[in-house]
């Protein structure tokens, strides 16, 4: 028998034990993400991915602020978003030039704006930094024209055979797409996040069997990995059982909690019965433990966070991350918050109501004082180096008005922030916010009624992040991305290395 015969058989063997070939590409890519896990040095180190659902209004969140004569920038921007909001033209949705908070990013030759939304503020006896000053002092940065991408499009491209994601404009699918990590959801990693499949490449369970992707915000693609299970925390906390304390006599909780313990070492035939024993032991386990930590000293904390369901849900992230540094032993962590609301197809403003803290700004000013609180959490536990907080969202919207909001897009901008980020600064392309545009000396692509063309995929994005938290193998990367390789590069330069 031939050598290539040898091989061929054991190839059909090997291939049948298998349910697919796409079986077999994911058992090839799983390998090369594991590959990474030996590159972990240099103590702890979190992602916090802060979800903006409904698709954010990218454009105003960040605008250009040059000057307001004509052929400027930002008369462009006002042009295109159908003239400034006010009394007189309560369909136009430009911010007003002077309520723009001045921003100067370093790699630009003009200034920016930012919605007036990001002010410091004051909760309590404590003041914390807005958004603008965290920029300012170059702990923030943008990533300009993110969105999903099968390959760099130009717009010729896309009106005839160019390759692009499925369901575009759909908020469901492009979320998806957003947690995946790439924009094609039939390859074989498609059941896992980029979330899940980083933690799982440079962490296992700590030794209470708490997971490295840790949700506050309910069930997540984001942080899905195939070998291990995301966990799920409430804002308020760990939701322990109620009246089964092991050592608590009063109303026989102990004694409840003794009947429990026998029952769920009862062996059974079922695999059902058994996998569920196993799931509810391990949950009563870790949920325990962990709320016993978060009850000490090492799960407090003296920052004063606003009320609202993003504060509550970072406030927890910033005291896991202070008890996981120290008496869970952790080295690296995926954390994912969510604030909703955003699909403002009317309610962009809301006469009468002042643009900072109504409509959008209602949204934006959450965002501020919740980001704002955590950085001045982080600070208190000495943890800035060590955490990169990032925003995604659906898509960006359109530039022009349906009369009350906008409608669905496709690019758009995202923020990070941290003492690693090389910030105050903007990355990728920030577009001309020109309708229907074809400029392809600019790169800047945009249909008829703004939705831009991205310039940067969102698995750049990711990769540079991952690099950060440790996946320096540039196989394992592309394993961990698969479309990686169609774009010009893998990382995108605003973290330190």
């Amino acid at each position: 028998m031939s050598k290539s015969h040898d091989r061929r058989h054991f190839l059909k063997c090997l291939s049948g034990g298998l349910a697919s070939a796409a079986a077999w590409s994911t058992v090839a890519q799983l390998g090369l993400i594991e590959r990474a896990t030996a590159q972990v040095t240099g103590g702890y180190k979190a992602l916090v991915c802060i979800y903006l659902a409904g698709a954010n209004d990218a454009f105003n969140w960040l605008a250009p602020r040059d000057s307001i004569s004509a052929g400027s920038r930002y008369d462009a921007y006002q042009t295109s978003r159908g003239g400034v909001y006010g009394s007189a033209n309560s369909q136009g949705l430009a911010i007003p030039f002077s309520d723009l908070l001045s921003i100067a990013p370093s790699n630009q030759s003009i200034a920016y704006g930012l919605h007036p939304a990001h002010v410091d503020f004051q909760t309590g006896a404590q003041m914390h930094s807005g958004l603008k000053s965290i920029f300012d002092q170059g702990k923030a940065a943008f990533i300009c024209n993110v969105g999903p991408l099968l390959e760099p499009l130009t717009k010729a491209s896309y009106l005839s055979n160019g390759r692009k994601p499925a369901q575009l404009f759909s908020h469901n699918d492009q979320e998806n797409l957003w947690h995946l990590g790439f924009s094609d959801n039939t390859l074989p990693l498609s059941r896992t996040g980029w979330g899940g499949r980083l933690a799982q490449s440079l962490s296992g369970n700590l030794p209470n069997g708490l997971s490295p992707a840790i949700s506050i915000a309910g069930s997540a693609r984001f942080l899905t990995g195939s070998q291990i299970v995301p966990y799920q925390l409430a804002a308020s906390g760990v939701d322990v059982l109620d009246n089964y304390g092991a050592t608590a006599t009063a109303n026989y909780q102990n004694a409840r909690r003794a009947v429990l313990n026998d029952l769920l070492m009862q062996d059974s035939n079922s695999p059902f019965v058994r996998e569920y024993t196993r799931t509810f032991s391990r949950s009563l386990s870790i949920g325990e433990s962990l709320n016993t930590v978060l009850s000490g000293a090492d799960g407090t904390l003296s920052t004063e966070f606003p009320t609202g369901s993003l504060s509550d849900q970072l406030k927890l992230v910033a005291r896991m991350i202070k008890a996981s540094r120290s008496s869970l032993g952790a080295t690296r962590q995926v954390y994912y918050v969510r604030l909703g609301g955003f699909d403002l197809h009317d309610g962009m403003f809301v006469n009468g109501q002042p643009i900072a803290t109504s409509g959008h700004g209602d949204l934006l000013t959450q965002l501020n004082q919740a980001i704002g609180a955590f950085w001045t959490a982080l600070g208190e536990i000495g943890a800035r180096s060590q955490v990169t907080s990032f925003t995604m969202s659906d898509f960006g919207r359109t530039l022009s008005g349906n009369g009350n909001g906008t409608d669905h897009a496709w690019g758009g901008n995202m923020l990070v922030m941290g003492d690693a980020v090389l910030g105050g600064k903007l990355y990728g392309r920030y577009p001309q916010l020109v309708l229907d545009n074809d400029d392809a000396s600019n790169q800047d692509y945009s249909l008829s009624r703004g939705q831009y063309i991205p310039t940067t995929a969102v698995e750049q994005v990711a990769a540079t992040l991952a690099r950060w938290m440790g996946v320096t193998d540039s196989s394992a990367l592309d394993a961990m991305f698969p479309l990686l390789a169609n774009f010009s590069s893998s990382d995108l330069g605003f973290m330190e290395s």
